[in-house]
């Protein structure tokens, strides 16, 4: 095996099946894309799609996210035939958008466990209810006490998706809690302190939306912010102004993670893809293809007040706070098979700024495991120890993780917005997130964030 034959499985290996690669429950890469082929999930939708946004915000969640990890097959049950709410692209109907994002009608031939949203006629043999209220999200099993699943806040329906879509993941993998647990967030107050059933963790009701942001890195975590941001209900989308940084290309490998990433993307800037589907809904972009170093600096005059970030490269993520924009939300999640389920959220300026946090080789990846069943037969296949490095160096990841995270890094914009306090911190694994912390962040100072009413 030469060199760009290692750099080429890089390139285009699923990030969700390098799990199993990674933990060594997968001999080699074509058994650990195998189980991926044999995932089947679906979704039971019921009467409401047909005029709640919020119902479809979260079931187009879920099968965004489901496709990228369910490859045998994303099967949705329910009438699909009615107008689309959310988005503003060319699909006239759900049923278009359901296609188009790689879901297919009709219940799975083979048992799967599915979620179900709303008041389905059809039920799973086993699966999770997706649940929401206000800024509440979460899930419930299929005999539990849902919420009443009216909100204007659009995110928390799309946090309902997400973490449904990976409770199933762990329902495919065995997981022995899965299915028989309920788990969920508040958006307002993310903290362990407060019961994401009860609203008493609930805010109020969504008055204004962001109209111009910075988004720095397009790859997970800046896919999954703007996947709701472009379902929020904008009463101008021509108004939202969005300026997209990044240098890379797509590849893949990206497909498995982005979930704004759609076939024949492939080998194209992710500026410019992203700016495709942006526009395609309606809003505007400014494109940035450049790396992001300490001669960044913001023009008062006309660039956004609020910066998000979601790269996975250190220098970058400690130079956050240079530019100078009143308010920096910055996000990162776990990179290995052991920790791909964790995420942190930051906002700046905080009491511990970027460059303590992620300075001088802060939070260094550990050393490479070479010594898993794939890795030795790569080795054995004539990979060099350098370029089987940088596989074990590449990290894992599920869309899922990256949505849960974008929904937390857009609350703390509406938050803002909405005249409250974000969190400095929000720290959670999906594994158990009742063990959850979050702490606000009381040293920013008042800036005009640019906003517009909703529709």
């Amino acid at each position: 095996m030469t060199q760009s034959d290692i750099d080429r499985l890089r390139d285009t290996l699923s990030r969700i099946a390098k799990v199993d690669f990674d933990n060594g429950s997968a001999p080699d890469v074509e058994t650990a894309v195998a189980r991926l082929r044999e995932h089947r999930i679906g979704v039971f939708a019921g009467p409401e799609i047909a005029s709640s946004a919020a119902h479809q915000a979260a079931l187009l969640t879920v099968v965004n996210i489901g496709r990228r990890f369910a490859l045998g097959g994303v099967f949705v049950d329910g009438d699909l035939d009615v107008p689309l709410l959310v988005l503003a692209g060319p699909a006239r109907s759900l049923a278009d958008e359901v296609a188009a994002l790689g879901g297919r009608r009709g219940v799975s031939d083979d048992p799967a466990p599915g979620v179900v949203i709303g008041n389905a006629a059809t039920m799973p043999e086993r699966g999770v209810v997706a649940t929401f209220e206000g800024w509440r999200g979460g899930i419930v099993p299929l005999v539990g006490t849902r919420l009443t699943d009216v909100t204007t806040v659009t995110s928390s329906a799309v946090l309902a998706g997400a973490l449904a879509a990976a409770e199933l993941f762990a329902m495919l993998r065995g997981e022995v809690e899965a299915g028989h647990r309920s788990n969920g967030l508040s958006l307002w107050r993310p903290d362990r302190s407060h019961d994401w059933t009860a609203a008493a963790g609930d805010g109020p009701a969504l008055a204004v939306l962001p109209n111009h942001l910075w988004i720095l890195g397009l790859g997970h975590l800046g896919q999954a912010f703007l996947w709701p941001l472009m379902l929020c209900p904008h009463s101008d989308r021509g108004a939202v102004r969005l300026v997209l940084q990044d240098t890379d290309e797509v590849t893949g490998s990206t497909d498995s993670t982005s979930i704004l990433t759609q076939e024949g993307m492939l080998g194209m800037r992710k500026t410019r893809a992203v700016a495709g589907v942006l526009e395609r809904h309606g809003f505007r972009t400014v494109l940035v293809e450049r790396p992001f170093d300490g001669g960044f600096r913001r023009r008062a005059e006309d660039d956004p007040a609020i910066l998000v970030c979601g790269v996975d490269n250190a220098l970058a993520r400690s130079q956050v706070e240079s530019p100078g924009f009143p308010l920096v939300v910055e996000a990162g999640i776990g990179a290995s098979a052991q920790d791909f389920r964790a995420l942190r959220v930051h906002t700046f300026p905080s009491a511990k700024s970027a460059a303590e946090l992620w300075g001088q080789g802060a939070h260094a990846r550990g050393a490479a495991d070479l010594t898993r069943p794939g890795y030795r037969r790569l080795s054995d296949a004539g990979g060099d120890i350098c370029g089987l490095t940088r596989l074990a160096e590449t990290a894992v990841g599920a869309p899922f993780v990256g949505t849960v995270a974008g929904c937390l890094m857009l609350a703390q914009v509406l938050r803002v917005l909405a005249g409250d306090t974000p969190d400095t911190l929000v720290d959670v694994d999906l594994r158990s997130i009742r063990s959850r912390r979050a702490i606000l962040n009381v040293g920013l100072s008042p800036f005009n964030p640019g906003f517009q009413p909703v529709a």
